[in-house]
């Protein structure tokens, strides 16, 4: 059975928004549910003045002390969102991100914009690793360079993204980075240039042509269908694509991202 939690305390006169994840509250509780939801957030960014303000004047809560873990602490202890048990996994939780290295932090918040659709602060945030490379394992290291390539795409720089793909695919090839950087390449609309593309990365200029020519085929296929949001996965290996959804890039996407990116920068 899924937690019910009843807000028990007096809901604020009006809400308060952090811009930086989107999200407002306006009750101990919802604050809570952030704490839980963004904990990396709060840990690396803390509480700034005009939200402590808030708090205090809002919902009754001062905070004394100016170091990020014990603000969370004091957060939590301060009502009873939180069951015992909850309180303890929260907690250590909170200690085991807390003793992570600044890199790793760093990582994780701008892994947590990504996944938020937050593209261009996930952007800054794993342009900011790119002195500390050196102390990510192999894994991490790809997944660091092919989650920056997504946002620079998403910012339309097309070159930097594919930039970024060739240096994670120079430490392993993976499938879902070379099809990322394919289909960049595709968008950019110049077929010479999408063959050098592939050459740089050791595909042959036969299976480059079949790649380009199978996406090609999908967005005509789906270019004037009803469902043209619901985009459909391009088996570029084969002469034939697949019918399976997937999330690939196509015209219908950079429009999303068009959207996106003018409600972050507005």
């Amino acid at each position: 059975m899924s937690k019910i939690v009843l807000c028990e305390t007096q809901e604020a006169s009006y809400p308060y928004r952090i811009e930086k994840i989107h999200r407002s509250f306006s009750s101990y509780e919802e604050l809570c549910y952030l704490l839980d939801q963004y904990m990396i957030f709060f840990l690396m960014e803390g509480i700034d003045f005009r939200m402590k303000s808030y708090m205090k004047e809002e919902l009754g809560i001062s905070l004394e002390n100016e170091d990020a873990v014990q603000q969370i602490k004091e957060i939590i202890n301060f009502r009873n969102f939180f069951t015992a048990d909850e309180k303890q996994q929260f907690q250590q939780r909170l200690r085991t991100t807390y003793l992570y290295s600044m890199a790793k932090k760093q990582k994780m918040l701008a892994d947590m914009y990504l996944e938020h659709h937050q593209y261009l602060s996930a952007m800054k945030g794993y342009q900011a690793l790119k002195d500390a490379v050196g102390q990510f394992q192999a894994r991490e290291r790809i997944e660091i360079l092919y989650h920056l390539g997504l946002c620079q795409s998403r910012m339309f720089c097309f070159d930097e993204a594919k930039e970024s793909f060739r240096k994670a695919l120079a430490i392993k090839e993976r499938r879902e980075v070379q099809e990322a950087y394919f289909m960049v390449s595709y968008l950019q609309g110049d077929y010479s240039s999408f063959i050098k593309d592939g050459e740089k990365i050791s595909f042959s200029e036969e299976r480059c042509r079949t790649i380009y020519d199978n996406i090609k085929q999908r967005e005509e296929e789906i270019e004037n269908q009803e469902e043209f949001v619901k985009l459909k996965k391009i088996d570029y290996h084969r002469k034939k694509a697949d019918d399976v959804i997937t999330r690939r890039l196509t015209k219908a996407v950079l429009e999303k991202w068009k959207d996106e990116y003018k409600k972050e920068i507005i």
